[in-house]
């Protein structure tokens, strides 16, 4: 059986060294946009026999950048599995490695969707046999589908890349309480007996303001502050200036999935970060560690 990758217009870079690690057949696609913002896409094939009974992996993030929204990506993304589906491959593995809407998996206030919860099922009756995705926000989001899925686990690869910079004296910081198994599991690999300090944070519902609380002594010692979205970076800087502020000679800014909004980037140099670390999850300019042969790895495993 072959295997084809099909890279999304997201995701043109990691399906490119994923499908290398594959040894797979790399598929592009034909896409844009109408004038009345509708959207195309086409699959770049010769013939309609090439998926039959063969192996499809489509790569497709979902976040927003300055080419395309979460809800173009989305709806390209199901296109890319719809039209793959009437090509009768042997399967349809899709591969989402920032998955948009995730944060609204319950519901904070009466009236309120769990979105994410539609966008997956979603997928699945578009034709997915198999779905992954990577740190996302709540894995029991995943309980709405009847087929296997995958919260792929990026710690090692971004520890790895911060163990890359020659740390002295590490600590992790953890912006909230959410967040501490996953600053828990990122200490672990980057070595024993790195200490792990939470950082209380509070975020209004309404207005989304954030307000954090911490101390911390870790003069001449570099810090990594390790979380799964950065977005605005509102609750990073804060986390940075405390650091900083506790006396930091490094900070490290650590994010799986960088998704550095607006002034994001301003305001997190500004706080005093040294670096920002993400993954390819994004197509950034942050994306220091790669995720390919995280993804190659589950898909293997499963064959």
């Amino acid at each position: 059986m072959k295997q084809y990758v099909v890279a999304g217009p997201a995701s043109q870079f990691l399906a490119v060294k994923l499908a290398e690690l594959l040894d797979a057949i790399v598929i592009s696609t034909e896409y844009k946009k109408f004038p009345d913002g509708e959207c195309y896409l086409r699959l770049d094939i010769d013939e309609e026999s090439v998926f039959f009974e063969q192996d499809v992996i489509i790569v497709q993030t979902t976040g927003a950048s300055a080419v395309a929204d979460q809800n173009q990506r989305f709806m390209e993304l199901i296109m890319m599995i719809s039209a793959a589906k009437r090509l009768n491959p042997a399967h349809i593995r899709v591969v989402v490695p920032y998955l948009a809407y995730s944060r609204q998996d319950k519901v904070f206030r009466p009236g309120e969707a769990i979105f994410v919860e539609e966008l997956l099922k979603w997928i699945e009756q578009a034709g997915a046999t198999e779905f992954y995705t990577v740190d996302v926000h709540a894995p029991k989001v995943f309980e709405v589908l009847n087929i296997p899925a995958f919260n792929l686990d990026p710690m090692e690869v971004l520890a790895q890349t911060c163990k890359n910079r020659g740390l002295s004296d590490p600590v992790v910081i953890c912006p909230d309480k959410g967040a501490f198994e996953r600053s828990r599991a990122f200490a672990r690999h980057l070595g024993e007996n790195i200490p792990v300090v939470q950082f209380e944070k509070k975020r209004d519902v309404k207005t989304g303001q954030i307000t954090m609380r911490g101390e911390i002594d870790v003069q001449g010692r570099d810090v990594i502050i390790a979380d799964d979205i950065i977005a605005t970076g509102g609750t990073m800087a804060r986390a940075i200036q405390i650091a900083k502020k506790g006396g930091a000679t490094t900070i490290y800014a650590v994010g799986t999935h960088p998704l550095l909004i607006g002034n994001a980037v301003v305001k997190l140099i500004s706080a005093g970060t040294t670096e920002i670390i993400g993954t390819d999850a994004l197509d950034s300019i942050a994306m220091q560690a790669s995720l390919a042969e995280t993804i190659a790895n589950a898909l293997q495993n499963r064959d």
